[in-house]
């Protein structure tokens, strides 16, 4: 690989669309993220939890980083000869497990990146 041909993948500020993440203390979540649909391939990615301003004073501690391979399965249309549909090729998701360390619930959203 040329070094000087990478491009950057990163992001930030990412959370669901009705509001950011909201963790209780002492409580781990399994979140993950994916480029494209239904997942690109992105090289090593990090993800990591981002307290938002204003919040409670905390720890949030990200761990078990990990990405999966999966495939979509096809189908076979019915009432008839079976004739096969393709599923969708070898699809990608990277994921982390957030624990919140802190004495306070809090919002949070996500941030990270890495090299494609």
């Amino acid at each position: 690989m040329d070094f000087n041909e990478r491009q950057q993948a990163d992001f930030n500020g990412v959370q669901p669309a009705g509001g950011p993440y909201f963790l209780a203390p002492n409580t781990p979540i399994i979140l993950e993220v994916w480029f494209g649909d239904p997942g690109e391939d992105h090289g090593a990615q990090w993800i990591m939890a981002h307290p938002l301003a204003g919040e409670a004073p905390t720890k949030l501690v990200v761990s078990n980083h990990y990405k999966s391979l999966d495939y979509s399965v096809g189908c076979v249309e019915q009432n008839g000869p079976p004739i096969p549909c393709p599923g969708q090729g070898p699809y990608y998701r990277y994921g982390v497990t957030i624990t919140n360390a802190g004495l306070s619930a809090v919002h949070f959203n996500l941030q990270g990146g890495g090299n494609t």
